[in-house]
């Protein structure tokens, strides 16, 4: 229970930055409060040291079951924020961020408590796979809450209606730099993730499944990529497509990842798939 105390903790300082910040957005008050920074910081050391104690817990990466991989899937959320929001000086991001990051957060504390046992270590291999491909999707998730921005700022000088949002959010043209840079960095983890993700075995037909919706994925945001020089897609349509792939993963990534028996894992007995024998250490 301790470990869930902390990402209690966590949600608590997620969920003060986030109601700052929708305040400060709504009020035309300054986003970047001194204190509301510090919060969000702390908020995200919590949450780190859910990760490290749960790591130590059972003894790899924290990624074995709903509950787990929620919590790292909004953690690299967080991460990507605070890395890209001062680099950038779009605190107003985190007015976007946070929400998502509180919905992950409060389905995973709500799921039913687990009893995690020491496994047997995990492949490096298949460690690795896991932890860059879910910080490319948190990343991922960024670029598409920049899309989502730039949605918004798009339609309200399309309608000519340019209320307190359009003065606060981003300049189009900085949402638009923004968004293509964080996609391809995030093209980057994912697929550097999923190279790890060869070096698996995949012995069962259902780790097809899994496999060509990874694909699918894979080529949705090359496509985003490559379009602009390609065929001549317009930002509008790019932003569109990734917010509605990034919610299409949200919305279909557990239950394709529990279909395959090589992401399949049973913390509470310390069983893992015989697949995964080959790569024990």
């Amino acid at each position: 229970m301790s470990d869930r105390l902390w990402l209690v903790l966590a949600t608590l300082g997620y969920l003060g930055s986030a109601g700052w910040s929708a305040y400060a957005l709504g009020a035309g008050r300054t986003i970047a409060a001194r204190w509301n920074d510090v919060i969000l910081i702390l908020a995200f050391v919590c949450h780190s040291l859910f990760l490290y104690e749960r790591g130590e817990t059972i003894r790899h990466c924290p990624v074995t079951n709903l509950f787990e991989v929620l919590a790292f899937f909004s953690w690299s959320l967080v991460l990507t924020y605070l890395v890209i929001g001062p680099a950038y000086r779009m605190s107003v991001l985190g007015v976007f961020t946070a929400p998502l990051v509180l919905v992950l957060n409060f389905f995973a504390l709500v799921l039913p408590i687990d009893h995690p046992t020491s496994m047997p270590k995990m492949s490096w291999q298949l460690e690795m796979h896991a932890a860059l491909t879910l910080l490319g999707f948190g990343t991922l998730g960024v670029a598409a809450l920049a899309g989502l921005m730039y949605l918004i700022q798009e339609r309200q000088l399309k309608r000519r209606d340019l209320t307190g949002w359009f003065y606060r959010l981003p300049a189009m043209g900085q949402l638009e730099l923004v968004h293509r840079q964080v996609l391809l960095w995030a093209f980057a983890l994912f697929s550097i993730g999923m190279a790890f993700g060869f070096f698996i075995p995949h012995d069962d037909v259902s780790d097809w499944v899994k496999i060509i919706w990874s694909g699918g994925v894979w080529l949705l945001y090359a496509m985003l990529l490559l379009a602009p020089r390609f065929i001549r897609l317009s930002h509008k349509k790019i932003a569109q497509f990734s917010v509605a792939g990034y919610v299409f993963v949200l919305l279909t990534f557990w239950g394709i990842n529990s279909l395959s028996v090589s992401h399949r894992f049973d913390v509470g007995t310390g069983w893992f798939p015989r697949e995964q024998a080959r790569w024990v250490s």
